[in-house]
C-alpha cells in the first residue's frame, strides 16, 4: 500500500460524506455542466490489501434534469460490504 493509495481510498470516503443526502441538490442547468459534474466529482476503483483482506471501492455521480444522485460501491474480498469497513480499513492504513 502507498500514499498514493491511501489518498485516493481517503478521497473516495470524503466524496461519499460529501453527497450524503444529495439526491435533494438542484442539479446544475446546462447537460454539459451536469456532465463535467459527473466526471469531476466521480472516482476511479481503487483496489488495496490490507489486513489479508482485499478491498475496492468506487464513487460515481449522476446528474440528470431533476436531481443529483452519487453512490459508492465497496467490497472487501469481492464480496459487498459498506462505507464503515472502508473507513475502517483506512484508519488501519493511516496508522501505519
Amino acid at each position: 500500500m502507498t500514499t498514493e493509495t491511501i489518498n485516493a481510498v481517503r478521497s473516495i470516503v470524503k466524496q461519499a460524506e460529501k453527497f450524503k443526502g444529495c439526491f435533494f441538490w438542484p442539479p446544475e442547468k446546462l447537460a454539459g455542466a451536469r456532465r463535467s459534474m459527473e466526471k469531476r466529482e466521480s472516482r476511479d476503483t481503487v483496489e488495496w490489501t490490507e489486513g489479508g483482506h482485499t478491498y475496492t471501492a468506487r464513487f460515481d455521480v449522476d446528474c440528470c434534469c431533476s436531481h443529483t444522485e452519487a453512490r459508492g460501491y465497496y467490497t472487501k474480498d469481492g464480496k459487498k460490504t459498506t462505507l464503515v469497513a472502508i473507513r475502517n480499513s483506512l484508519k488501519r492504513m493511516e496508522e501505519m
